[in-house]
């Protein structure tokens, strides 16, 4: 079965076959609406202990999560295509 791009479906456009899902609410996306943010991760080891940094990874949302994640969490970031 193939999933096809929400925003394409939502704006009636021509259907475009989804390359990805949205890491926070799993609609499909094509390479046009996809968006990669980088994802900071912090691994904290507990009371006391410092925390390190895990290598930062990559997070793919749709324009809706990726508008609403942007203002409450600044590290929040488009990367470069």
């Amino acid at each position: 079965m193939t999933m096809n791009c929400w925003e394409h479906a939502a704006s009636e456009q021509i259907m475009a076959r989804a390359v990805a899902a949205c890491v926070h609410c799993g609609v499909g996306l094509c390479l046009e609406h996809a968006t990669i943010c980088e994802e900071v991760r912090i691994h904290r080891n507990g009371t006391g202990a410092p925390s390190r940094l895990l290598p930062d990874g990559r997070e793919i949302c749709c324009s809706t999560c990726h508008a609403a994640f942007s203002e409450a969490v600044p590290a929040h970031e488009a990367l470069p295509r």
